[in-house]
């Protein structure tokens, strides 16, 4: 995988060099099912030591399917431009991931590559 990221222009680099758009939904309440279960659902944890995002994949009770054919890869977290780390899934593996956040920005950014669909994006 590149570490070229560009959240601005909503293209990253991906698999060497490999140029994806970035999906993610302008307005929740018109999203279609397709939009809600590609989309990573950010929850913020307060613990004793900072936050932790947990990020799942899917919003409003919508899951992806995890199979051989249609899954998500893997999950990916930016504390702003700053990479928070990558966990990636099995095509029969949840895709869940948690992530460790200092809020060095303002922005906390997580994104997931589906296998079929390409690359989704939420932020926080």
């Amino acid at each position: 995988m590149s570490d070229t990221i560009s959240f601005d222009n909503t293209v990253t680099e991906l698999n060497d060099g490999v140029v994806e758009e970035i999906h993610s939904i302008e307005d929740i309440d018109a999203a279609s099912d397709f939009e809600l279960k590609h989309t990573p659902a950010l929850e913020v944890i307060e613990g004793a030591h900072g936050q932790t995002i947990k990020a799942t994949i899917g919003l409003k009770g919508i899951a992806h399917p995890q199979t051989e054919e249609h899954h998500i890869a893997w999950i990916r977290a930016f504390d702003g431009a700053e990479p928070l780390g990558t966990v990636n899934f099995g095509p029969t593996e949840t895709p869940v991931a948690e992530f460790e956040v200092k809020r060095a920005s303002n922005q906390i950014i997580v994104q997931a590559l589906c296998n079929l669909h390409g690359l989704w994006e939420a932020r926080v």
